[in-house]
């Protein structure tokens, strides 16, 4: 069985090295030198003109986070305006992201699927370290993906590859980023080695080692609270973030970081409850029922944009 796992491995490694060999390779060049790992990057120039394209000011190396049009309750959204999923700028409009698996990426497609997005760069690092991260990490492609939720390893990350644990072989989203310049000597997590050792894409964004190079801000509106925990009475008594549960009444409480926002409705279940005007957005729900609920904040901005964010709860009382 190891044998064929082997062999399907390396029919698996031999496609791919076939298809970026057919492609159209990106300069990847360092004063002059093409970098070994960056000259085969897969081209994406076939794709229509009117598709997105990396901002001008992004270079190989850089990091791009972003989060999507899903509801609050999804095990995957994180609270923030660029916090569940990355990826890192190769080259040739492409980046390398976990998603499933290691894998290419064509940055419209990308692009297309986000609502907020943020590039970064290790201020701390010289072109030749940024090459070298971008080239880390494409050695990476095919590598399985670390699910950051999975018992009893959850997010923990490592860079060390050689290593004799499950997570040493796997890779999620944000540990990728972060791995790919840990092996070039900076740790761009805040948080380092401290407990409880896994890395989100907040701990990225606000570490010393990281500016921001360029932002799009298109939906930045979010119900706060509630959010993944268990409410009684108004006050959160447990994290959770599988589940959003709330005994009696609660303040439903919406923020944005879009400054053109005049108004935020209120929604259960699609039926309309209540409007606030000024920030922050509250609206205290003291509807008696049980059982599964939606609730829909619907925030609009002084040109007639509308932007809704949704969390499904249970209610009790």
């Amino acid at each position: 069985m190891k044998t064929s796992l082997f062999l399907k491995k390396k029919i698996i490694l031999g496609i791919i090295l076939l298809c970026m060999s057919t492609s159209t390779v990106a300069s990847g060049s360092i004063s002059g030198k093409t970098h070994p790992l960056l000259s085969d990057v897969p081209s994406f120039s076939t794709w229509p003109i009117e598709r997105s394209t990396v901002p001008d000011c992004v270079e190989i190396g850089d990091l791009v986070l972003v989060d999507f049009f899903v509801d609050q309750s999804n095990l995957w959204k994180r609270p923030g305006l660029y916090n569940e999923h990355g990826a890192i700028y190769i080259g040739n409009n492409t980046v390398v992201e976990a998603n499933g698996v290691v894998r290419f990426r064509n940055y419209s497609h990308f692009h297309e699927r986000q609502q907020n997005l943020v590039f970064l760069r290790v201020k701390t690092s010289n072109e030749s370290q940024r090459y070298a991260a971008a080239a880390w990490a494409v050695t990476l492609v095919g590598s399985p993906y670390q699910n950051f939720f999975d018992f009893p390893w959850f997010g923990f990350k490592t860079a060390d590859t050689t290593r004799a644990i499950a997570p040493a072989k796997k890779i999620y989203c944000m540990e990728l980023l972060w791995a790919a310049y840990y092996m070039q000597g900076i740790d761009i997590d805040r948080n380092e080695w401290r407990f409880p050792c896994w890395v989100t894409g907040n701990d990225i964004l606000y570490d010393d080692d990281i500016e921001i190079i360029y932002r799009e801000i298109n939906h930045s509106t979010e119900i706060s609270k509630p959010y993944k925990g268990i409410y009684f009475f108004n006050k959160i008594t447990l994290y959770n973030p599988v589940l959003t549960v709330i005994i009696g009444q609660i303040d439903v409480v919406v923020n944005t970081s879009n400054e053109h926002i005049t108004r935020v409705d209120f929604y259960i279940d699609s039926v309309y409850k209540s409007t606030d005007t000024t920030p922050p957005y509250v609206w205290r729900w003291d509807d008696r029922c049980s059982g599964k609920k939606v609730i829909s904040a619907v925030a609009s901005d002084d040109i007639g944009n509308h932007y809704e964010s949704r969390i499904t709860v249970v209610k009790y009382f």
